[in-house]
């Protein structure tokens, strides 16, 4: 490729790193500058098809809709709760288990939120964790960026194993991959059986890797964001973190090995809440009081800011009637995934467009099966649960709306642009699209130190596309046949992938943005970005250098 198609091949990535990280702009902002000028790179440097320009926009706009529901379900389901005094028995409830917020990051977090992981994905895990935390005390940029980080380990088996059996599947198959055909063959001929084998490089990778993001997270929550910005105060409960980190890694490996990649993250979560939460009741593992706790609030006014506040009002409810709404979330999530008759009713709901703009692009909706439909049902159910009074209902809905508006503009932006990204393959310069024009650059330059660009391109492909599964789709084809041209076991650099793109999830836009807003923080993207990216790559090349070591015996 020349300078000027590498630049406009980058043109997405270069101008979200300018606007959104670099210049702090908000999302609201960034993302549609960021599109028109993919946008004019892919007409003018990539001489895509003007219709199918078109076409992509359109289709962006209409795949937005699913994000979108499941952020406003999220942020009304959380307003529900705020405003009929249920979180306040939550937070009383937790505070019960420790009074100690990095203890309450970690089971929220790492173990509640692997396990809506497992059922929902899609970045339903910091719409549900980040507002939990803000409503137990933790400043908004603080909650939003742990509960990122948190999402990653446990994204390799979300949505019941979506990543790997139908990402990875989709990319290998369609790129028509005669080793990897060869491949799945050896396992049986089902690619459910070669899916296992990938999952297990990749759990047991994170062994090391995702047992260790407990860790992380603390130590990112004590030393950017507590009193005394420390991260010796979240190292200190190291025993803690670790031993939280395998109850649930060693379980996921379990369950993979016996029963492949659909339940890793929901089973070894809920094994791992029933192990972790009786230690921290107990104490067990954790340094003697004071506890680490956000009473006195940090001096960054930022951080402190945003629409999510806490009451002080007296609990009104049990814990089992407070927790309700997300007990009937969680089942409906697991039950809508697991059993086929109801997933078949939910789909058939579905809305699908063909044939946009007279191309052969379309788009969907899940309008039942989407979490953000079970988040309103909650919701509505939440209303008579609580008695909430009309007054307290208005205010819950208006709050909803009011906060959606920064979050349609970024959404309504950033999903055209990566169609438009993705969609470049349609041109008239005879060009393959932009994503694998630059993985094939890497490929080609940089497959010496694979072990470490492999985990990079499944983040890039995640960052821009907002799903680990699709970063799987657009490269898992690509990470095989370098695997091959280079002598590397396929199985591990496949695995690398998925683990990059577990990494992406950390900080694309998407989820950044679905985070922000759920803790009232719409316009600070970059702030969470800029703590969220080092940690992404360093989990990344982590991964990479543990499987260096591995290919090397």
């Amino acid at each position: 490729m020349s300078i000027i198609q590498i630049l406009a091949s980058l043109s997405p990535v270069i101008s979200v790193m300018v606007f959104l990280v670099l210049l702090r702009m908000p999302a609201s902002r960034a993302m549609p500058i960021s599109m028109v000028i993919t946008g004019l790179a892919a007409a003018f440097v990539w001489q895509m098809d003007t219709q199918i320009l078109a076409a992509s926009i359109v289709e962006g706009l209409l795949s937005a809709l699913t994000p979108l529901t499941i952020i406003f379900g999220a942020v009304f389901l959380l307003n529900t709760l705020k405003y009929s005094g249920a979180m306040d028995t939550i937070r009383a409830g937790f505070t019960n288990i420790s009074a100690d917020a990095r203890v309450q990051v970690i089971i929220i977090c790492w173990l509640f939120g692997a396990f809506i992981e497992g059922s929902a994905g899609f970045g339903t895990p910091a719409a549900i964790g980040a507002p939990l935390l803000v409503l137990l005390g933790i400043p908004p940029v603080a909650a939003a960026v742990v509960a990122l980080i948190a999402d990653s380990a446990s994204v390799s088996f979300g949505a019941i194993g979506l990543p790997v059996l139908f990402g990875m599947e989709q990319g290998l198959l369609q790129g028509g991959e005669s080793m990897a055909t060869a491949q799945i063959a050896h396992h049986g001929g089902d690619f459910a059986d070669y899916a296992q084998f990938i999952a297990m490089h990749m759990i047991t990778i994170d062994l090391v890797t995702g047992t260790l993001i407990p860790l992380v997270i603390v130590s990112v929550l004590t030393g950017f964001f507590g009193r005394n910005r420390s991260f010796k105060e979240g190292l200190a409960i190291w025993p803690f973190a670790i031993f939280a980190g395998f109850a649930f890694t060693v379980p996921a490996w379990c369950i993979n090995y016996l029963a492949g990649p659909e339940f890793p993250s929901v089973i070894g979560a809920l094994i791992g809440m029933a192990i972790v939460i009786p230690v921290a009741r107990k104490g067990w593992l954790l340094p003697s009081p004071p506890w680490f706790d956000f009473d006195n609030k940090t001096s960054d006014t930022d951080d402190q800011e945003g629409s999510v506040s806490t009451s002080n009002h007296a609990a009104q409810f049990s814990q089992l009637t407070a927790w309700t709404p997300y007990l009937v979330m969680a089942a409906l999530l697991v039950l809508s995934r697991t059993l086929p008759p109801l997933k078949d009713w939910l789909t058939s709901f579905n809305l699908n467009w063909t044939g946009l703009l007279g191309t052969e692009l379309k788009a969907g909706f899940a309008t039942l099966y989407a979490p953000g439909a079970f988040f309103i049902l909650v919701c509505l159910l939440s209303f008579g649960l609580f008695k909430m009074k009309g007054s307290a209902i208005k205010t819950s809905v208006a709050t909803s709306l009011k906060s959606m508006v920064p979050t349609l503009i970024s959404l309504g932006a950033s999903v055209p642009m990566v169609k438009i990204f993705l969609n470049s393959g349609e041109n008239h310069a005879d060009l393959v699209s932009m994503p694998v024009a630059l993985a094939d650059m890497l490929a080609s330059s940089m497959g010496n130190i694979w072990d470490w660009i492999a985990p990079v391109v499944g983040i890039f492909g995640a960052f821009l596309s907002g799903s680990a599964t699709f970063s799987n789709m657009m490269f898992s084809g690509l990470q095989y046949s370098v695997a091959d041209n280079i002598g590397a076991n396929p199985a591990l650099v496949l695995a690398l992938q998925g683990i990059g793109a577990n990494a992406g999830n950390m900080m694309c836009v998407m989820n950044v943005v679905a985070a922000a807003t759920v803790v009232g923080m719409a316009g600070k993207e970059a702030d969470i970005i800029r703590k969220t990216m080092p940690v992404a790559l360093a989990y990344a090349m982590l991964a990479g250098t543990i499987a260096w070591v591995w290919g090397g015996f």
